[in-house]
């Protein structure tokens, strides 16, 4: 039964009068809701005016768009929300809860005015008893639900320092929870109150022990049966056990059964994602009194320092991404049709395990999970920077406790982490290479090892883990042996170094460390679907580089058989606030843009490691581009058939077998305009074919042989810009006599972490020419529209970098003054209208007077 079935039936139910034994229900409270934008003085009493707030259903965040906008900043601070509801007489001897399952990052509950509870943590549900706190009568009575949400910085509040937008919200699903008096409990950290584990499983036997804690809120004691029945995929009942208790007025009891034996269970996997389900319901007599339904998968696993991970007795190489949850426009208030969409996405690109990071995330990707077959590794958001007092160890245990009761039940769940690059940060709140502060270090050891023996406590059957970032520092300090998987984010070929030496670096670690079981939790390199080059390089944010980053990380792994498996820097682009490169604010190390549009190489691992046949041509991310005439392009095809046929414009152009990567590349000569491109294999069920069109613009080097209309340099960078009005900035050139290219200056780019301001084209002012001295275009004599474009590339006062701009020796621009006139980081576009006589072309010269001269863009254009 869908979600929307179950709310259905749920709202069916609320609108008939309660029969006499009738179990739980539940309640969407998701529309309708009162949200003002900011704090208010007694805004929770009923009496308070909310006529003038916005109207907003459920899920909401105010953070959608203002973490991306120029202001580096985002509003972090108080919110409030309210909805009235009708209740009535039905309710009366009923138990009333409101389930929050996600509200960022402090939310303060009340109910009718009166205080119901405050919860700490963004990304975790909650529960909260208001029973005593609503009106009922023989009529329909309003009752006022009202939250204080509050997602400011706090300090004893995990996650401090992270490098995704922090949303603050009611963005996840609220529900009125009715029960019976006498029910399972819900107030069990956030979680049904009922614990299902399976301590011993083989292909021929499976055992079942559930924990369950049923709270009598009756004025009397209670009698009654506890059953557990367990559900095949088909519904039909194979095992149950039940038991008679007693328990007295006002109190609670825990319990704990054991159904008999399961003889030749279904094994769950990736593969095979066998589900059952186990219902537990209270009667007495005849009557249910309380049911609630968990789902329930037999598998057993190990992980080996040598052999890696093994699954229902046979190894399995963990082939894995990470997923964060947000999507643009919506930031992370995602509907439950979204987060289908992504598990789909991330289960047809072949993967088999998923990381969940960094924190928690909405119950219908751990529902999913164990439908589609993916195994998951779950972590809280205690990220890059510890306050190792005792405040924020609590905070933390408690949201560990939450997350592991939470998810307890679901077969999907092999890890759960504790801690992410912890030693990124000082106790100062300064990201350091190395630690030497001792004392700080002994403290956050302390609660790593207390976070860690939590997660085991918790949940003795699963692996306990953290991320660390490639310091040496946590094997000094001993960190790395504290969890039970040691897993590493590693990023060499993308912010240092090769690609080529993931390898040897992590088979020195397992060399020095032999006991340690490794896991590849973090790797990846970014780009932009606006940029692209025949000629990439680590940073310059292409697509094709992002697949040389990952051909050459997939080859290697696979000569890494102790490894328990890898994870990929991410499945989707991400919000990253206050970080620059191509773009600003993101986060482009994924598979999937943020709109949720595969990129090129999220084909190269379907291709590795989906077995479905397919073929594709890994040329989405540039299907407008320039060059010149006879000029050759690099066509790649992804497929894992035999053999694949490349077709150009109805020509075949040749037929080869891909390699070790399932990968062919063919070098073919595009024409003017439109160019069909045609990629076919076949095996021995199916034919596959791939349709891809490009745009190819030819443009002259010799600027003089036909008439002229228009070029764009992305000055200072070896790769093509398209901007919104499909302009085509094309790759930086040295002069050459008759054409037109760059005199003097050094190509660099823009520190990563600088955010571009006053524009809509970041990737043009991403590169630049230091230095520089000139700019020349040999065009014929006439009148020409000439546009510079420069950015203040360094943190520095102003006089400190001043340079005149001369055009044929006239001059243009005076002292211009980046940092003094536009700040640092800020976009500067200047037009003019300029004239090419006595056949001299176009001539712009820069002139330091201070520091060095810079430009980042120029474009010339013929004016008729």
């Amino acid at each position: 039964m869908t979600r929307k079935l179950l709310l259905f039936v749920l709202l069916l139910a609320l609108s008939c009068p309660f029969v006499k034994g009738q179990s739980r229900l539940i309640w969407s409270v998701n529309d309708g809701w009162k949200y003002l934008p900011n704090g208010a003085d007694f805004a929770q009493r009923p009496k308070a005016d909310d006529s003038k707030w916005e109207t907003v259903d459920l899920p909401h965040t105010w953070n959608a768009k203002d973490p991306f906008d120029d202001d580096e900043t985002s509003r972090r601070g108080i919110s409030w929300y309210r909805k009235k509801i009708m209740l009535d007489s039905r309710f009366k001897n009923k138990k009333l809860y409101l389930n929050f399952e996600g509200v960022g990052q402090v939310a303060d509950v009340y109910v009718n005015g009166v205080f119901a509870g405050q919860h700490k943590g963004g990304y975790t549900a909650f529960t909260f008893d208001v029973t005593h706190l609503v009106k009922l009568s023989d009529k329909p009575t309003e009752n006022l639900i009202a939250l204080q949400v509050n997602n400011a910085q706090n300090d004893f509040l995990p996650p401090l320092s992270i490098g995704y937008a922090s949303y603050g919200g009611i963005y996840r699903d609220v529900w009125l929870v009715a029960a019976s008096k006498l029910h399972f409990d819900l107030l069990d950290h956030g979680s049904k109150g009922v614990y299902i584990s399976t301590p011993a499983v083989s292909a021929s036997s499976a055992s079942v022990k559930i924990k369950s804690t049923i709270v009598n809120d009756a004025e009397t004691e209670q009698k009654f049966q506890i059953q557990h029945i367990i559900y095949n995929a088909q519904n039909k009942e194979i095992a149950s056990v039940l038991k008679q208790i007693a328990v007295g007025a006002g109190q609670s009891i825990k319990n704990e059964l054991d159904v008999p034996e399961i003889k030749n269970p279904k094994l769950w996997s990736p593969d095979h994602p066998n589900l059952y389900h186990v219902k537990s319901i209270i009667r007495q007599g005849t009557l249910v009194i309380d049911e609630i339904d968990n789902p329930l998968g037999f598998r057993w696993f190990s992980f080996s320092p040598n052999e890696g991970f093994s699954l229902n007795g046979q190894k399995l190489v963990l082939r894995g991404t990470n997923r964060h949850q947000d999507f643009k426009d919506k930031g992370d208030a995602l509907t439950a049709e979204d987060h289908y969409r992504d598990m789909k996405l991330i289960k047809e690109m072949g993967c088999n395990f998923l990381r969940l990071a960094h924190y928690p995330q909405a119950p219908e990707v751990l529902q999913l999970a164990d439908k589609m077959g993916l195994l998951i590794w779950e972590e809280i958001p205690l990220v890059n920077y510890m306050n190792p007092v005792p405040e924020f160890f609590s905070n933390s245990r408690n949201m560990i406790k939450e997350m592991i009761r939470q998810n307890y039940n679901h077969p999907s769940v092999i890890v759960w982490g504790s801690m992410n690059e912890v030693l990124l940060w000082s106790e100062k709140a300064e990201r350091i290479q190395v630690q030497d502060n001792m004392k700080y270090i002994n403290k956050l050891k302390k609660y790593a090892v207390k976070l860690d023996s939590t997660v085991r406590a918790e949940d003795p059957l699963r692996t306990s883990t953290m991320a660390m970032h490639m310091s040496d520092d946590y094997d000094k300090f001993k960190l790395s042996d504290v969890p039970g998987l040691a897993s590493y984010n590693i990023y060499n070929g993308w912010y240092s170094g090769k690609p080529e030496e993931f390898k040897p670096i992590i088979d020195a670690k397992h060399k020095a460390n032999p006991m340690q079981v490794l896991f590849i939790s973090e790797y990846g390199a970014e780009s932009d679907n606006q940029v692209n080059t025949e000629r990439p390089v680590r940073f310059d944010f292409t697509g094709q580089y992002q697949r040389i980053f990952h051909e050459a990380y997939i080859m290697q792994m696979r000569q890494m058989p102790y490894l328990a498996g890898t994870a990929i820097w991410n499945q989707f682009d991400f919000s990253q606030p206050n970080v620059g490169g191509v773009s600003n604010n993101m986060n482009q190390k994924g598979m999937v843009t943020w709109d949720r549009k595969p990129k090129d190489v999220y084909y190269l691992y379907k291709a590795n490691w989906n077995p479905q046949p397919m073929v594709y041509i890994a040329s989405r991310d540039w299907q407008t581009r320039a060059g010149l005439k006879n000029a050759t392009s690099t066509i790649v095809v992804y497929s894992n058939l035999d053999e694949v046929v490349l077709t150009l414009n109805g020509k075949q152009v040749g037929t080869k077998k891909p390699d070790a990567l399932h990968k062919c590349v063919w070098t073919i000569q595009l024409q003017s305009g439109e160019n069909k491109i045609a990629a076919s294999g076949s095996n021995t069920q199916q034919d596959v074919t791939d349709n891809f069109t490009v745009n190819y613009r030819i443009y002259d080097e010799n600027l003089s042989a036909g008439p002229f209309r228009e070029i764009a340099v992305n000055v200072g960078s070896d790769v093509q810009y398209i901007d919104g009005s499909n302009h085509i900035w094309i790759e930086d050139r040295p002069y050459k006599s008759g054409s037109f290219g760059h005199i003097g200056g050094t190509p660099a780019m823009l520190n990563i972490k600088t955010v571009k301001k006053n524009t809509a084209d970041n990737p043009l002012y991403y590169s630049y020419q230091d230095g520089i001295k000139g700019y020349r275009f040999d065009v014929a004599d006439g009148t020409y529209e000439l546009e510079l474009s420069f950015i203040e590339s360094d943190k520095i006062q102003k006089t400190e970098r001043v340079f005149d701009v001369l055009v044929n020796g006239d001059r243009l621009i005076s002292d211009l003054d980046l940092s003094g006139d536009c700040g640092f980081g800020v976009a500067l576009r200047k037009k003019f209208i300029i004239t090419a006589a006595d056949n001299k072309g176009i001539n712009v010269s820069f002139n330091a007077k201070a520091g060095k001269t810079t430009l980042s863009g120029i474009r010339l254009r013929a004016v008729n």
